[in-house]
């Protein structure tokens, strides 16, 4: 029964990251690497079935075989359960929640953005605390480096640079820098913050269950 009840809340808080997600990619103000990564893919690959969500599960997948290689542990491909529970989950909610927010005004989309990245930061501390279930292809990489980082700040840095670095060739080639801006940089600075102010009220909660 326990289980059970830290499925659900995994569940609870997965959805309520899809959706952050989702809402800072639709106020255009700049993306989280990974997300701008499959934002831009679903531009260059000009097909109706590359929406955002597919290729989010794309790239996941390329990242879990990554995984593998690296890591060379079956245990990593218990992400996928993530990779395509977040790439649907995504695609979800752009076509029947967000899908008639059109806000153009830039001080507006900044707010939205910045109450969606808390919201993140919420749903975060929420996963992070189920620490049994399965993780996502970035935080299982995330693990095996700071072994050899031996800082987890370090090893984020790492992933985060890198993934700006391919999300910024992917943005170049589409010629469009719309999720790679300002909020960018500004949901990794403060992201951390952000989850380790829910932690105090989600970890007490979630101790119980």
């Amino acid at each position: 029964m326990k289980l059970f009840r830290r499925i659900l809340l995994h569940m609870f808080g997965f959805l309520l990251m899809t959706l952050s997600v989702s809402i800072i990619i639709k106020t255009k103000q700049g993306a989280f690497p990974y997300d701008a990564i499959s934002y831009y893919l679903s531009i260059l690959i000009e097909h109706d079935f590359f929406t955002i969500g597919v290729s989010s599960i794309i790239f996941g997948l390329i990242w879990v075989i990554l995984n593998f290689i690296v890591i060379k542990d079956v245990k990593v491909f218990w992400s996928l359960i993530i990779v395509f529970g977040f790439g649907y989950l995504m695609d979800l909610w752009f076509a029947f929640v967000l899908v008639h927010y059109n806000v153009t005004e830039m001080w507006l989309n900044g707010l939205v953005a910045l109450g969606a990245l808390f919201l993140l930061g919420f749903s975060l501390s929420i996963i992070i605390s189920n620490k049994s279930l399965p993780l996502a292809p970035s935080e299982v990489f995330m693990v095996h480096i700071i072994k050899y980082t031996k800082k987890s700040w370090i090893a984020k840095i790492y992933i985060e640079m890198t993934l700006i670095v391919i999300a910024l060739i992917l943005a170049t080639m589409a010629g469009n820098y719309e999720q790679i801006s300002w909020f960018t940089f500004v949901s990794v600075v403060l992201v951390g913050p952000f989850i380790t102010i829910n932690q105090k009220f989600v970890g007490k909660f979630i101790k119980d269950y």
